[in-house]
């Protein structure tokens, strides 16, 4: 068996068992000191049990180590074979901070998902095993002791070691796998082309593709609830970090058999009087095109309003009128019945992928790398 520990006599201890049969590496965090009758003191000890795969398991009792320092091997083989010696428990100490931080017995039983009995119960064992009052009790109300707050600080070290242990496995765990946040039109037009050759290239990913409209989508990667994001949506948030992917220009999407569509170029004449699809009014665009059309004094027949770009070319191919869209990326896949004639005044698209501005997680910078290889070539667009 072999030991590791850090420099300060509160350092955890690593416990590596010998033996092709051991349960893994042993984690003993000694987290506390305890005065016992008779000048005597206990040091406790936490044990968690880290099997092949990295999971974490926290044996039901801390180890007491009565007048002794955690330094040697000898120690640490003691302790490793007194997992069912009787001493603190986690749950206790979750109990005692619990209740600390609620300042009722019964919000504390809540937070935890027990019983307030439950609680009342593991404050009184603490307190015993302790030999210490932690808690003045008035009623309905319970406050911490000065020992108590006292002790509460002492077992920190226990609460602040499980976070860096859980964050390093939730790390190990999300490392591969990618949160993409996309609004349909991108989602289902260009993401679905983009996934299964990136996940070919990187076996071991996994790719979870949340579809949602775009202040969604930028809510979700700010608030980190997604790892990366993609809009051609005007954007100006602090929260992100932009990465520029494909410009393009606002294109009509047209009915093969219309008459515009043997023009080159649409200006707002030609739409005078068109029955017209537009875009909902909670889109920048659609003001966009609103004051092209106003300064010119030209009305459009609206029959249809929605919120993506593929809808307004699928309502355009069954006949129901013209429509402006951001040609990609619904133009690469094919779209029979429909197309695409450039539109004038120029109104610009900027298609960027985001990350939360705090990190970047090497997962999705992969994925913008494989993007800008991978995106098909189109008519309509290039690269910002």
């Amino acid at each position: 068996m072999q030991t590791s520990s850090g420099n300060s006599p509160l350092d955890p201890l690593w416990i590596f068992p010998d033996g092709a049969g051991s349960s893994g590496p042993r984690l003993l965090v000694p987290c506390l000191e305890v005065d016992r009758p008779g000048g005597l003191w206990e040091r406790l000890l936490c044990v968690y049990i880290i099997d092949k795969r990295k999971t974490i398991t926290q044996t039901h009792n801390a180890i007491p180590m009565a007048n002794t320092e955690v330094t040697d091997e000898a120690p640490a083989r003691q302790a490793a074979n007194s997992l069912n010696r009787s001493g603190l428990t986690l749950r206790e100490l979750e109990v005692l901070r619990a209740v600390i931080s609620e300042g009722k017995t019964t919000a504390a039983a809540h937070r935890l998902g027990i019983s307030q009995p439950a609680v009342s119960r593991a404050i009184a064992q603490l307190e015993a095993r302790l030999n210490r009052q932690l808690f003045h009790r008035n009623g309905n109300k319970i406050l911490p002791t000065s020992e108590g707050l006292a002790f509460n600080e002492q077992i920190e070290p226990i609460f602040a070691t499980l976070a860096r242990l859980n964050a390093a496995e939730t790390e190990d765990l999300n490392a591969q796998r990618l949160r993409i946040a996309a609004p349909p039109t991108l989602a289902h037009r260009l993401m679905t082309r983009l996934i299964p050759g990136f996940l070919k290239e990187n076996p071991e990913a996994s790719v979870h593709l949340e579809i949602g409209m775009s202040t969604n989508v930028t809510a979700a990667v700010a608030d980190e609830n997604a790892d990366l994001g993609i809009s051609d949506g005007r954007m100006r948030h602090d929260g992100l970090k932009m990465y520029p992917f494909r410009q393009a220009i606002a294109h009509a999407a047209i009915p093969v058999d219309h008459r515009l569509a043997q023009r080159d170029e649409i200006v707002p004449e030609d739409l005078a009087g068109e029955s017209f699809i537009a875009l909902t009014r909670r889109f920048h665009q659609r003001n966009v095109y609103d004051r092209i059309f106003a300064e010119r004094g030209i009305e459009r027949k609206i029959r249809a309003e929605t919120a993506t770009s593929i809808a307004i070319c699928e309502l355009v191919r069954e006949g129901m009128g013209i429509g402006l869209v951001n040609p990609f990326p619904v133009s690469l896949r094919p779209l029979e019945g429909v197309v695409f004639r450039r539109f004038s005044p120029r109104v610009d698209y900027l298609t960027q992928f985001f990350v939360p501005a705090g990190r970047v997680s090497p997962i999705a910078q992969r994925f913008i790398e494989h993007a800008r290889r991978a995106v098909p070539v189109d008519a309509y667009s290039h690269p910002a």
